[in-house]
């Protein structure tokens, strides 16, 4: 298990294999079908793309005394209609739940991109490793509105990485 400072370099994205606990610590950008929907409609990304990751979620209402509510990670493959288009402009970590498809995870290894999972169904243990939350666009999308997150020790394990590693590999045949 390491910290990872983000923005990660892309020589820190070619060292992550499949399966390895990272904890990342920085700033990523939440985003979830609404918001991709109208980050390609409008023309305009609300961040850094090339440089800030892109978190599957959509936060609850932080409580009395908290930085944020509940903030799991949300299922990856329904964003897969918007991937190939936000890596090409140089989308490179996404962090969201379970697998994708074989087309997907090919297109992140032609863009040096890698994919993160965080534990799905422990949104309250990870609120607690987030340090401030900024609604950047799209308020009126609610939990879905795209927000700068910024982590501290967030743990997510490497899912897919650069060396056609991933998590999923064999999973779907030892369950037949």
């Amino acid at each position: 298990m390491r910290v990872v400072a983000l923005p990660a370099s892309q020589e820190v994205l070619n060292s992550f294999r499949a399966g390895e606990i990272v904890l990342l610590s920085g700033f990523v950008a939440t985003a979830r079908d609404a918001a991709h929907s109208l980050m390609l409609e409008t023309g305009q990304i609300p961040f850094n793309i090339t440089s800030m990751p892109v978190f599957y979620t959509g936060p609850s209402p932080a409580p009395p005394g908290r930085v944020i509510g509940s903030c799991g990670p949300t299922t990856s493959a329904r964003m897969e209609p918007f991937i190939p288009e936000l890596l090409s402009l140089g989308m490179k970590i996404v962090i969201g739940k379970g697998d994708m498809s074989t087309k997907t995870r090919q297109l992140f290894q032609k863009h040096g991109a890698v994919y993160l999972a965080a534990t799905g169904g422990a949104g309250a243990l990870a609120s607690t490793k987030i340090k401030s939350k900024t609604t950047v666009a799209w308020e009126f999308l609610g939990p879905e509105a795209v927000s700068i997150l910024e982590l501290d020790e967030f743990p997510v394990f490497v899912a897919w990485d650069l060396h056609n590693g991933s998590i999923y590999q064999g999973v779907y045949n030892d369950t037949e």
